[in-house]
């Protein structure tokens, strides 16, 4: 479960590429309303996902170092429009005109980017820990649908073979190499998170631990908790310890969640963690600067071609 996997570990993966950007008819003209594009433009809420920066909590308004080489959910949401018209305006080609992959951006996640800060350090949100105790809010706990072409002829134009296929073309017209999706893929490039970026992020987590000012504060924070009545060693295992699959939070798991958060509000601890490993990613950034800021500049380039298809379809 994905609520579950949010908080198990250091910070969530990401699920980035579900979303959708809303733009505006740029011509004036009247939309097709049933068309794909229109659809996908129309079907995403906006105001469920995640912020930049967090807008609550003992986090509110702090971001890493290493966020800016890491791809950005609006960043990510552009490119799986993107990717999605294309996809479709391909399919239409080869007569597949009712061709919907699922809509991007109706099932976002809790995170920005892989940084996770709303919960990198634990729970930190004291409004949510009480209503909702280590648990994600209902609208964030659903699961993207899980989908694939139609078995037959329209996954073989999508990927290109498979049965309807004839000497590489469909009812005599000549399908791209990979199919739809490959043809798609060829246009846009694909949107990766950079390895030294991924590995700046994981790596200063682990070695922030180890900061004397951080297990000062881990050790102050644990103090804290036991004088409430609770026995945790590290700030990760309060939400380990309650099973967070369940449809709601029990009463202890929202005691515990209340207590942990304001445990941190008392000690400092989120404030030093996060000055600690701001001062770690700086140095490996500096480290890696060359590849860093190569890595970005390809991912700007492939957002700007994402952005240039989608303005393409809303004016089309």
């Amino acid at each position: 479960m994905r609520n579950k996997q949010a908080l198990a570990g250091f910070f969530a993966a990401a699920a980035l590429f579900a979303g959708v950007i809303v733009s505006a008819v740029g011509d004036g003209a009247a939309p097709d309303e049933t068309s794909p594009q229109t659809v996908a433009a129309n079907a995403a809420d906006e105001s469920k996902w995640p912020g930049r920066t967090p807008e609550r909590g003992l986090v509110k308004g702090l971001s890493l170092p290493v966020e800016k080489y890491l791809v950005g959910y609006t960043d990510a949401v552009e490119w799986q429009r993107a990717q999605r018209d294309l996809w479709v305006s391909c399919m239409a080609r080869f007569g597949f005109d009712k061709f919907s992959p699922p809509v991007p951006g109706v099932n976002p996640p809790a995170e920005f980017n892989d940084a996770n800060m709303p919960r990198r350090y634990g729970a930190s949100d004291a409004a949510q820990a009480a209503a909702y105790g280590y648990h994600l809010p209902p609208e964030q706990m659903d699961e993207p649908p899980v989908w694939e072409p139609a078995a037959g002829p329209e996954e073989a134009v999508f990927v290109g073979s498979g049965p309807g296929l004839s000497g590489g073309t469909y009812n005599g017209a000549a399908v791209p190499e990979g199919g739809c999706r490959g043809e798609a893929e060829r246009q846009l490039g694909r949107l990766t998170q950079g390895e030294d970026a991924s590995r700046v992020n994981a790596s200063s987590m682990t070695e922030s631990l180890q900061r004397p000012a951080v297990q000062k504060g881990i050790a102050s924070w644990a103090a804290c908790m036991k004088d409430k009545g609770y026995a945790y060693d590290s700030p990760f295992k309060p939400a380990e310890s309650f099973n967070l699959s369940t449809p709601m939070a029990s009463t202890e798991e929202i005691e515990v969640a209340t207590a942990d958060v304001a445990c941190k509000s008392k000690t400092g601890l989120t404030a030093t963690w996060y000055a600690e490993e701001t001062a770690i990613q700086d140095q490996k950034i500096a480290n890696k600067k060359t590849s860093l800021e190569a890595a970005l500049a390809k991912t700007n380039t492939i957002k700007a071609a994402a952005q240039r298809v989608v303005s393409e379809d809303v004016n089309r």
